[in-house]
């Protein structure tokens, strides 16, 4: 049943949560998502409100109330609103879904079963893997920042003709190598 999702892990900033994948053996597909995080706190705004440097500051910077001279001080008064957390998933063998779609709706990064060109459709279906168009059309459908297409059928000894189907759909793609490293920048608002 490819509708299970849970939290498979809770850590101080984020979470990893699965959700069953549609392949023809048990297999799962994951999501980290960092919490959100406070808002820029403005000292001028405190030290304004009388709010003296210190611990009171850092109660405030952490989303706290604190209460000065029988005043109580909100933390929206001298921050901004709280700043959405990253969000990337990964799915290895997999059929795309729509329970797969809404799992990883507005994921910054998404790693993506990519093991067959859309002439071997046929084959993907069969064998509960996904086209590099698939993988692309997910990624549009969900509104995810930025594709990587991986786990290539060793049929392919170039992945360019896997990449250009992909981006002809989502143009932010993608193809995953040994040793690829990205950076997940946070959202600017």
């Amino acid at each position: 049943n490819p509708s299970r999702v849970g939290t498979v892990y809770r850590g101080r900033d984020y979470r990893v949560r699965a959700a069953r994948a549609i392949h023809s053996v048990e297999a799962y597909s994951y999501l980290l998502e960092e919490f959100e995080r406070p808002g820029v706190f403005h000292p001028e705004r405190a030290k304004a409100l009388g709010i003296p440097e210190g611990r009171l500051w850092a109660r405030l910077q952490h989303g706290r109330k604190v209460t000065l001279k029988g005043r109580t001080v909100n933390p929206r008064e001298v921050t901004d609103p709280p700043r959405p957390g990253r969000k990337v998933g990964y799915s290895g063998d997999t059929r795309p879904s729509k329970t797969l779609t809404r799992f990883f709706a507005r994921c910054d990064l998404l790693v993506f079963d990519s093991t067959f060109s859309s002439k071997d459709e046929e084959k993907a279906l069969d064998r509960k893997h996904s086209t590099a168009r698939e993988a692309a059309l997910l990624a549009k459908e969900a509104g995810v920042g930025q594709l990587v297409l991986t786990h290539f059928s060793a049929r392919y000894r170039n992945v360019g003709r896997l990449l250009r189907e992909a981006r002809s759909v989502f143009p932010n793609t993608l193809a995953a190598r040994d040793g690829l490293k990205l950076e997940v920048p946070y959202q600017t608002s």
